[in-house]
């Protein structure tokens, strides 16, 4: 006998006569006013993913606990990838292994083409 699975979450639509977009929070769609999360640093419109930032300045919802480093040349806002420097700046990557491609490896070895 198989146990009952976990209810679903239910998502109504947005409260507003005529609007079929998805409720946030209050009920209303970011249209219709549900709070939404801005990035924390100055000058920066992105939306907030985990910790206050946007993907660009660290918050990563795979990695909320571990703070995503930038490059330390001075100016530039790439994340840092090995060393503190990211690979505009000379940081080694692993590249794919199958012969001909120049793509960075993400798991295994190889890339994801």
């Amino acid at each position: 006998m198989m146990s009952p699975s976990p209810p679903k979450k239910r998502v109504r639509p947005c409260h507003v006569d005529g609007c079929n977009n998805w409720a946030q929070k209050g009920n209303k769609c970011y249209i219709h006013g549900a709070p939404v999360r801005r990035c924390c640093v100055e000058g920066c419109q992105r939306y907030a993913q985990a910790g206050q930032l946007c993907i660009t300045h660290g918050g990563n919802k795979k990695k909320s606990g571990a703070k995503l480093k930038q490059c330390i040349h001075g100016g530039c806002s790439n994340l840092a990838q090995k060393g503190g420097v990211c690979i505009k700046h000379g940081a080694k990557v692993k590249l794919c292994r199958v012969d001909g491609c120049s793509n960075q490896a993400k798991k295994g070895g190889v890339c994801i083409r």
